[in-house]
């Protein structure tokens, strides 16, 4: 053959050969071990052989508390109490440290295949030990194949992990029919361990080959004992073997749509008609519960709260039988309980009808830690039953969240409030509880800090659930239209979106808009939003009433800097400094003062004695008539066009506005003329105009000329006429300067009733 062939061939086998004499050496440890039980054991947990890894981890996980040599809080029941229990919050909360609280609870759990453990729970000496005591848990058996499999499931899993100093006094309490199950001694567990041996040696034949074998992949879908991460595991079943989000994802109504489907029919069930006492339940709990006692190891009853709209499908008294088992249970020495059942938490803390989600976990360790810590250092609770009338926690998600309380007031034309001021907020519905608005700093932000939406997993609110809120309170003292501008950004389209509503106090919020920051142009910096030519969220203020101006997180990993609300609707901050604008009041000012006109003589008004005035719009909002001092101008002071831009404001009469209110005596013709200045073709223009019944008549004024030398001038000079205002009977007339080129100079207006009259050549 070729050689290439040969050398093919010769890896080939070599390769082979390596697998083969690793699977001999296996197998051959596999049969000089003293059993295959520990192989199973082991594999129930970290590799597919059921469908849960929890169901195995009942005794290895009471052989590693007894053997670790620290003290622990053990908690064993059903899924309900599995969702609650956050191991590792409450035991970072707790006053005593160094104390680990283990959840041991398993899906699909009852008292009668859990009290197995007792003998072992003894032996591992827990300072105590929760139980999940819920209405789910005292129903009485009846026939039903499923039921009977699941027996038989955990009775077998159980058997194969548990040693001979594990059988108790529990086998008295076991039905005949289950007994088949137990492994009451040592060969009767070994044959039991057969029906997982063949498929466990598989795995464990696949992860030890793995280590030598690059191309054979393998993954353990749990900790094994020993490993690392194993108390960690014991503390934190959902971090993981984590449920995907159910009701988290769900609105108020589809909720109740589902609750409608299934709770009619659930709720005739045993899980809802619990009994008081006899069931093979009842037996199991009062074993547990009295050996304990027995034991000298306090006991904490538990009962969590299921979701708010379970309990209108349930009839009255229908519960009792729960009610007065947890009373009596309860009042036993050395036991206590906390009834939460009868407690009404908010919707967004339940994954489902009868489980606790992310947020209610976290509420959930806030609770229960207190009650553990006075275990602890007392021995039980002052009262035997902690049970709370009237609970609502309706309102949690709002009432958990706190701001600053504050209210801004909207005092200038331009006002600024940084993001991280909120005045309330509410955390985000279902599965947005897990992203909150996060005060962070760094070097290019203003204020104290700026608001980072985190974590950043990608996770949008753009449907029916809503992202956490942050509320703005403010109070306007002055009517009128004012717009929001909101300084953010984001790296991509995928985290760089808000929602944004207002509403006046006790009034529904008007139609929520979105702002996003990233765009072609975006590359890491702060931008003002809304993007391109879309106008900003307007607020329609009425001077002195409350209102609240809201931001919801639509998609998380973006960030927020400061808000901008302004009166000025021309204002665009991404091409106006808004900053060299927040000194100023939010109206401009002048005089108030009418001026009365000599039908005699020449009348002079002063540039910077003007009845009232406006600022610029557009290109010019950031400009203002000036007043300067200056020795050479009449009584020492002229307005000057500031800044110095050359900036041309000649659509729409943009500028800024000086009005003068003019008291015209009596009827005829008025002449006005104008005192400006400027040093060059590009800064000495203003439009002079009057305004009579919404009519303006205008007339523009340049006063740079060839002969010009920085010389005030009366303008219009040479061949044109003053600006000629004519009336049929006495009237307020208003003279309106507006600046049309910036670097302008203004001294004072002339008005008289001499057409001839010429101030260039008059003294």
């Amino acid at each position: 053959m070729p050689r290439t062939e040969f050398m093919d061939d010769t890896h080939g086998s070599t390769r082979m050969g390596v697998i083969t004499s690793l699977v001999v050496f296996f197998l051959i440890s596999l049969l000089i071990s003293t059993s295959v039980a520990p192989v199973v054991s082991e594999k129930l947990i970290s590799s597919p052989l059921t469908s849960n890894s929890r169901y195995g981890v009942t005794f290895p996980a009471l052989n590693y508390i007894e053997d670790n040599g620290k003290d622990s809080v053990v908690a064993v029941g059903a899924s309900i109490l599995q969702a609650a229990l956050d191991g590792s919050c409450v035991s970072e909360s707790l006053n005593q440290k160094d104390i680990g609280v283990y959840n041991l609870a398993i899906s699909g759990a009852n008292p009668y295949t859990e009290m197995l453990q007792i003998p072992a729970v003894i032996r591992a000496n827990p300072e105590l030990v929760m139980i999940d005591l819920g209405p789910n848990g005292l129903w009485n058996f009846y026939e039903s194949d499923d039921l009977n499999e699941y027996i038989q499931f955990r009775f077998t899993i159980n058997s194969i992990s548990m040693s001979q100093g594990d059988v108790g006094e529990w086998k008295e309490h076991i039905r005949e029919v289950d007994r088949q199950w137990l492994g009451y001694t040592h060969l009767e567990r070994m044959n039991l361990v057969q029906s997982y041996s063949q498929k466990a040696s598989e795995e464990h034949l696949k992860g030890f080959v793995s280590n030598y074998v690059d191309s054979l992949e393998y993954e353990q879908r749990a900790p094994s004992p020993g490993d690392a991460s194993w108390d960690d595991y014991l503390m934190n079943p959902y971090k993981y073997v984590p449920r995907e989000p159910f009701f988290e994802e769900k609105n108020q109504q589809e909720i109740y749509q589902y609750m409608e489907e299934k709770m009619p029919r659930k709720a005739k069930q045993g899980v809802y008609n619990p009994q008081n006492s006899s069931t093979l339940n009842h037996i199991a709990y009062e074993y547990m519960i009295e050996e304990l006692r027995s034991a000298g190891i306090p006991v904490l009853l538990i009962a969590t709260p299921h979701h708010p709209m379970v309990y209108s499908y349930l009839e009255p008294k229908q519960l009792e039988g729960f009610n007065q088992t947890f009373e009596r249970y309860s009042n036993l020495s050395g036991v206590n309980g906390i009834n939460m059942f009868w407690e009404q938490w908010h919707s967004s803390m339940f994954r489902d009808r009868n489980h606790l989600g992310i947020n209610g976990r976290e509420y959930f360790c806030e609770r229960i830690t207190p009650y553990i810590d006075e275990i602890l250092e007392f021995g039980g609770l002052e009262e035997n039953i902690i049970q709370y009338e009237n609970i609502d926690l309706s309102n949690f998600l709002e009432s958990e969240c706190r701001g600053t309380d504050r209210t801004q007031s909207i005092a200038s034309q331009v006002e600024f409030i940084q993001a991280e001021s909120y005045s309330d907020c509410s955390y985000g519905e279902g599965i947005g509880f897990q992203d909150r608005w996060i005060t962070l700093q760094n070097r290019d932000h203003r204020g104290s800090g700026y608001l980072h939406a985190l974590p950043e997993d990608v996770s949008q609110y753009k449907g029916s659930i809503l992202g956490s809120r942050l509320d703005y309170n403010l109070t306007f003292e002055d009517s009128g239209e004012y717009f929001v501008w909101v300084k953010m950004k984001g790296n991509s389209y995928g985290n760089d979106t808000i929602g944004m509503s207002w509403k006046a106090y006790s009034q529904d919020y008007v139609e929520l808009e979105t702002y996003s920051s990233y765009g072609w142009s975006s590359e890491g910096q702060w931008e003002w939003e809304p993007e391109f030519s879309r106008p900003p969220m307007s607020i329609n203020a009425t001077a002195g009433e409350d209102y609240t101006l809201s931001i919801w997180m639509r998609e998380d990993g973006v960030m927020l800097d400061e808000i901008l609300i302004t009166n000025i609707e021309s204002l665009n901050p991404k091409s106006t400094d808004p900053y060299s604008l927040s000194s100023r009041e939010i109206l401009c000012k002048g005089s108030d003062e009418i001026f009365q006109i000599n039908p005699q003589g020449q009348t002079f008004i002063k540039a910077e004695n003007y009845t009232r005035c406006e600022y610029g719009q557009g290109e010019s909002i950031g400009h203002e008539w000036v007043r300067v001092n200056d020795g050479n101008s009449s009584e020492d002071t002229y307005l000057h066009a500031l800044p110095d831009e050359r900036v041309h404001m000649r659509e729409d009469l943009s500028g800024p506005q000086l009005i003068y209110d003019v008291y015209f005596p009596g009827n005829g013709s008025y002449y006005v003329w104008i005192s400006t200045r400027g040093n060059s073709y590009g800064n000495d223009t203003v439009s002079l105009s009057w305004n009579l019944n919404n009519t303006r008549t205008e007339t523009l004024i340049s006063s740079h000329a060839w002969n010009s030398e920085g010389q005030w001038e009366w303008e219009p000079e040479g061949i044109n006429e003053p600006m000629n205002i004519t009336i049929s009977q006495p009237k307020i007339i208003q003279i309106l300067v507006t600046m049309r080129e910036d670097g302008v100079e203004f001294d004072q207006l002339l008005i008289t009733t001499n057409k001839d009259y010429d101030p260039d050549t008059e003294d």
